[in-house]
């Protein structure tokens, strides 16, 4: 999640569009360990790796499961004033035919929202020469009585998928996947991110990694789910970290020269997923002008952690 007024630093990035695929060839017991290679978002948001890739976690947020493989959080969020997390509100639900997560935000009165915040309990990290892909299928929505709103129609929401550790923070590094952020009547905006700091509570990056979405990204194509992906890796000691959505590169991210960024400190990370309303700061976010209609939810299908060696 995004941390406000602290120093920003360079960080060095590349930003590149395109598509690419993670299938390689495999012999038949190698793809009796790994499914298929992914089908095309246009018509499927599903990721499924082929081999040489090798399910390291998963969840498909079965109805009726207890979110056994994550921590539901219970506290403030640490960068609003407006948002508290319940471990109450993280569910799994029926939604759009799929059996997912739910993430949704109530409004307790003017000033104050309930909301969602789960981490899982599983960690990774690369080794040396090995690549893991994590990859989640979102959809963000909002209702105003029961009708159907459009996340672009809201403001002040923040829904976020990352993964971090969360001791020491930013000592082993923060990846954001998707960071959303809702400023209706003017257009949305989502990012990737990186922070990263030498001493606990200290990001040295600013907010210097911040990479946004492509300009033609669409929150209600492929009737608002999307693919989100990072793929980390570490090949002859040197780490990078892609993030993709939707197949399309949004940012790929090395170490700086100049220091300031070490990814080879980054991990173990765990894999969250949360809801914020507001912020700290009322020129990012202005608390007058929240308006989530009813609620705001987010839904995730299909969390999937892959490794496969480079």
């Amino acid at each position: 999640m995004k941390k406000l007024n602290l120093l920003a630093l360079a960080v060095t990035c590349v930003l590149c569009l395109g598509f690419t695929s993670c299938a390689d060839d495999a012999s038949p017991a190698e793809q009796d360990q790994s499914a298929s290679a992914s089908a095309s978002t246009k018509n499927s948001t599903s990721k499924v790796a082929g081999a040489p890739w090798v399910k390291q976690f998963e969840d498909t947020f079965d109805v009726g499961s207890n979110l056994s493989q994550w921590t539901k959080e219970q506290r403030a969020d640490y960068n609003s004033w407006y948002c508290d997390y319940y471990s109450s509100v993280p569910t799994t639900q029926w939604r759009d035919g799929k059996q997912c997560l739910e993430i949704k935000t109530t409004k307790l009165s003017t000033y104050k929202y309930q909301s969602g915040f789960i981490s899982s309990n599983y960690q990774y990290k690369p080794e040396n020469n090995t690549e893991y892909m994590l990859s989640a299928n979102i959809k963000l929505i909002a209702m105003d009585g029961g009708t159907y709103k459009s996340f672009t129609e809201t403001y002040g929401a923040w829904p976020a998928f990352w993964s971090v550790q969360q001791n020491a923070w930013p000592t082993k590094g923060e990846i954001d996947i998707m960071e959303g952020y809702s400023f209706a009547p003017n257009a949305s905006r989502f990012t990737s991110n990186l922070f990263y700091g030498t001493s606990s509570g200290a990001n040295l990056l600013g907010n210097a990694a911040e990479r946004s979405y492509p300009g033609n990204f669409d929150i209600n194509g492929n009737g608002g789910w999307h693919l989100y992906e990072s793929f980390w890796k570490m090949q002859n000691n040197v780490v990078t970290v892609t993030i993709k959505v939707d197949n399309v590169t949004v940012s790929t991210y090395t170490n700086s020269s100049a220091g300031n960024l070490n990814l080879n400190n980054f991990g173990p990370h765990s894999i969250i997923f949360n809801l914020n309303v507001g912020s700290k700061d009322s020129n990012f976010i202005d608390p007058n002008k929240i308006n989530l209609f009813s609620t705001v939810m987010m839904w995730v299908d299909d969390v999937t952690v892959y490794k496969r060696p480079i």
